[in-house]
């Protein structure tokens, strides 16, 4: 048998494929016990293992009965029962001889002889009695059982096809297993011996006639096959050859050594010469016009059709067609559905063909077919793969098309694939040598690969390259340098260098030639507001150039408008904002998303003045969009800003898993892009959700995640330094820390007024000033703030934030027992939260509304505001309603524990020890002795049966 594809490379040990070896052995079976001929056949691709099969059924199944083996041969075509002769003649049984009564290469060579070459044959008669001669010489020679292999009969003569046929019509009266093996779509019809007749011998048991179609192997087997190579790369190679087992032998390990040749570097493999040399039977002694137009397919490598395989091939475009369907009939090619394409049969094969020819005429091919594309109007990203091809060739003939193709590639690409897009910008860039002509044109590229690479979130390498090319952009009337300048002073706000996107924006704007359109203008002063607002000091007002501008893009414009309503609302400035906000939102709403796309920070702008104004629903909207774009598009550099800005969203509606959950994504997006800033955000973010999400482990994960944020961007001046600070304060309050949190407060807002916090938020921070007051044990500064919050929440106007002073404000009632007047607020606080859509803080009033009720003696009102109240915790996944709903309206000393403080004072209370609490509450003894070593301090008590008496003695008085 000759060496077959599947052992060009190597010979694999054989795998799988046992239910198809136990129909050979099955099929054997029936032929030696009633002694009648059976046939198998057995097909499938080229690869597939076919003639391994057979051999590994030979050994396993019968191993015991001669068989005789016949191989058909491409360049045997013209000899009459060829794949016979080569069976008796060549192919004789391993084990015991043939008794034919004459030597049967003898009988075999009279036999061919028997019959005229065509077209002179004498008659059907004579052929049909040649047929039976051999078909007696074949039952002499399988009297005691024989096997008899027919290989690659899609290689066979004519003779030795007819033969077969008359087999099958004339079964031989012996004990024969006749095994067909070949291969469907390359035989003159699909199925030339016809398929089994289920009607024909219905009564017999099995079926005289078998056919074993053999598909691909699964991962598993090809495992077995390679035990050696790496998962990941067997994967691959697994994904390139589908399962084929000799395609898979004939792949390569790695990528080709041989660097001489671009094109076969740029394919990134070479197969072994063992292999090209089996697979050039497919193609050997074609005429010259297939030949060169199976050259220009492997060439062109995606599907193609044939005007341009004429191009490449330089062959008259009607040849090319004839040409294309005579190698579809030889199965080297096949048609694509729905098409009028052909592509090859097998990446495998295409590799092959390439292999095959000569490096020289691969290259000026590659540029004929980028030729032919760029004349045929394909799409540029087609076009890209054979100018990254040529660009690889040493003597640059065609750099300046290919260039251009790439560039155009690139951004056609950019929002699908933007890797692709950059590796094409940096092969461009590099192919462009630095010489006085090409200046403009490197620049060009530069700025492109900047942008792309910024928004793929690689802000160092976009940097870098924006301060290279900047200064060589000329003041342009067109924009193209206020562009770039504003992209450059993006990235820098990006990495948290505020000052120097404002200065360089700024500047930029003051230098604007006056002929200049808008855009470039809304764009720099977008910079400067947004960098304004990270860095601390908001900016209301704008140059006056600008404000009554009315032209320029929608989006940079709305933009513009965005960022200075986000600054409004900063400082306090409502009306101003919402009239920004609105006409913003007007322009947004409008615009197709393919132009939105490209200004996410616009929509987080909208975003977070619309969660400041107390418009969640638009908030969400916005930031939802936004989302869904930049995860599109894969801008990395939106995304995060996009991500914090829905945190928030959640994280005030009371949604804290999904507010935890979207921080979490936007810190690994943070770190993924190099920004330390929006980091902190997003460590922040989610240390405050964490700290009110109130688990037994969540109050040390809060105050650390919060302590990393302040680590990060420790200046309070800025917006990032002071958000974390305030995450901090929050996380340091529920952990039993009042003193650290009210420092905290206060180091953030610069003074007692909290001037430094935004405006619209500080009712917020002032009720959390009371809490830790009261967490301390001081009423009156407690009322103070509280108080504080209120002329607050006057100024602002806000559903939200005047809940907020109202809450305050019940509380520091509620600890002076002054329980009717606390009942007013906090039911007041209960419904303006509700308005302003904070789901989690109504949550907390209610449990706060529900103690007052059952201290002034109301149960059924209790009973109801504690139901709302666990209702609502429930659906913001926390546990603080619960532990709150458990604390009595007590004395000082009860108002200094927090609310897991109190839950671990009751369950010591009842004589539990360390070690059961911690297994209730999921953490670990030493943890509940810190917790008790606290309260002891705060409750003024020595020892747990102090701590015994003190707690009986709350829970008589709330009795």
């Amino acid at each position: 048998m000759t060496t077959g594809l599947e052992n060009a490379a190597t010979d694999p040990r054989f795998v799988g494929r046992r239910p198809q070896l136990a129909r050979i052995g099955r099929a054997q079976a029936v032929a030696l016990n009633r002694g009648r001929q059976m046939v198998c056949e057995v097909v499938g691709e080229p690869g597939i293992g076919k003639t391994r099969f057979v051999r590994e059924a030979l050994e396993r199944c019968v191993p015991t009965v001669a068989w005789a083996i016949g191989t058909c041969a491409p360049d045997e075509r013209g000899v009459p029962f060829h794949v016979f002769r080569h069976a008796f003649t060549e192919g004789q049984p391993r084990r015991r001889g043939l008794r034919a009564g004459r030597s049967a290469r003898e009988t075999w060579a009279e036999s061919a002889d028997a019959v005229p070459p065509s077209p002179a044959r004498a008659s059907d008669a004579r052929r049909f009695r040649t047929y039976q001669l051999a078909r007696r010489l074949i039952g002499l020679a399988a009297r005691d059982g024989l096997v008899l292999v027919l290989d690659d009969l899609h290689w066979a003569d004519a003779s030795s096809t007819g033969l077969i046929a008359h087999l099958l019509r004339y079964p031989v009266p012996a004990p024969l297993l006749l095994v067909l093996v070949y291969r469907p779509r390359q035989m003159a019809t699909p199925m030339p011996f016809g398929p089994p007749d289920p009607h024909e011998h219905a009564d017999a048991d099995p079926s005289p006639r078998d056919r074993i179609e053999l598909r691909p192997l699964g991962l598993a087997d090809v495992a077995l096959l390679h035990p050696h190579v790496d998962p990941a790369e067997l994967r691959a190679r697994y994904d390139v050859t589908g399962g084929n087992p000799g395609y898979l032998a004939a792949l390569p390990g790695g990528p080709a050594s041989d660097s001489a040749d671009p094109i076969r570097v740029a394919q990134g493999a070479r197969l072994s010469d063992a292999a090209v040399a089996v697979l050039r039977r497919d193609w050997a002694g074609l005429p010259s016009v297939e030949l060169a137009c199976l050259r220009a397919g492997a060439i062109v490598d995606a599907p193609f059709a044939a005007d341009l395989l004429a191009e490449v091939a330089q062959v008259p475009v009607s040849l090319a067609v004839e040409a294309s369907w005579r190698l579809a009939r030889l199965d080297l090619i096949r048609r694509v559905p729905g098409t009028g394409r052909f592509a090859f049969r097998h990446p495998v094969l295409r590799m092959a063909v390439v292999e095959d020819t000569d490096p020289a005429w691969r290259v000026e091919a590659c540029a004929r077919a980028l030729t032919a594309l760029v004349d045929l109007g394909a799409p540029p990203a087609d076009r890209a793969r054979y100018a990254e091809r040529l660009l690889a060739v040493p003597n640059g003939r065609w750099a300046d098309s290919c260039v251009d193709v790439l560039c155009r590639a690139a951004q056609e690409i950019r929002r699908e694939t933007p890797d692709l897009a950059i590796r094409w910008l940096r092969l461009a860039l590099r192919a462009l040598r630095p010489t006085a002509g090409s200046t403009q044109r490197r620049r060009d590229v530069s700025l492109a690969l900047a942008q792309i690479t910024g928004e793929a979130g690689n802000l160092a390498e976009s940097r870098a390259l924006l301060q290279e090319i900047v200064p060589l952009f000329p003041a342009d009337p067109e924009g193209g340098r206020a562009h770039a300048v504003a992209l450059w002073a993006r990235v820098e706000r990006l990495l948290g260098n505020y000052a120097e996107a404002a200065a360089i924006s700024r500047r930029e704007l003051a230098a604007l030639p006056a002929a200049t359109g808008p855009t470039g203008g809304y764009r720099l002063a977008a910079e400067i507001g947004a960098a304004g607002i990270l860095a601390g000091r908001p900016m209301v007002g704008l140059p006056d150039e600008l404000t009554g501008e009315l032209g320029g893009s929608g989006g940079d414009r709305a933009g513009l408008l965005a960022i200075r309503s986000l600054a409004a609302v900063h400082d306090g400035a409502l009306d101003d904002a919402r009239g920004l906000l609105d006409a913003g939102v007007r322009i947004v709403d409008s615009l197709p998303d393919r132009d939105v796309r490209d200004h996410p920070d616009c929509l987080t702008a909208l975003g977070l003045t619309e969660l400041y104004l107390e418009r969640q629903a638009d908030a969400t909207r916005h930031l939802d969009r936004g989302l869904a774009l930049v995860r599109a598009a894969h801008r990395d550099d939106g995304l995060c800003l996009l991500l914090l800005g829905r945190s928030q969203v959640a994280y005030h509606g009371g949604q804290l898993a999904t507010a935890i959950g979207l921080a979490t994504e936007a810190g690994i997006v943070a770190r993924r892009i190099g920004s330390r800033d929006l980091l902190s955000f997003a460590l922040a973010f989610e240390a405050e959700a964490t700290a009110w999400r109130g688990g037994p482990r969540d109050d040390d994960r809060a105050v650390a995640l919060a302590r990393s944020a302040m680590e990060i961007a420790p200046d309070l001046a800025t917006w990032c330094g002071r958000t974390a600070a305030m995450a901090l304060a929050t996380a340091a309050l529920l952990s039993g820390d009042p003193a650290t949190c009210a420092e905290l407060v206060h180091s953030a807002g610069g003074d007692s007024r909290l001037s430094r916090l935004q405006s619209t938020l500080r009712p917020m921070w002032y009720e959390l000033l009371c809490a830790a007051a009261l967490a301390a044990g001081e009423v009156a500064d407690a009322e103070r703030q509280a108080r504080r919050a209120m002329a607050e929440a006057d100024q602002v106007g806000l559903a939200g934030q005047r809940g907020f002073a109202e809450s305050a404000y019940g509380e520091v009632l509620l600890a002076r027992r002054e329980i009717p007047a606390a009942l007013l607020h906090l039911e007041a606080a209960v419904d303006l939260f509700r308005s302003g859509g904070m789901a989690l803080r109504r949550s907390l009033a209610l449990a706060s509304l529900a103690r007052a009720a059952e201290a002034a003696g109301q149960v059924g009102a209790a009973a109801r505001a504690r139901r709302r109240a666990l209702e609502l915790a429930r659906w913001c996944g926390t546990e603080r309603v619960g532990l709150r709903l458990a604390r009595p309206v007590g004395p000082r000393e009860v108002a200094a524990l927090t609310d897991r403080e109190w839950h671990i004072a009751r369950l010591a209370a009842t004589g539990v020890t360390s070690r059961l609490i911690g297994r209730q509450l999921n953490i670990s003894p030493r943890t509940v002795e810190a917790h008790l070593t606290r309260i002891y301090r705060k409750a003024g008590v020595a020892s747990r049966s102090g701590l015994v008496a003190w707690v009986a003695r709350l829970d008589d008085t709330e009795r």
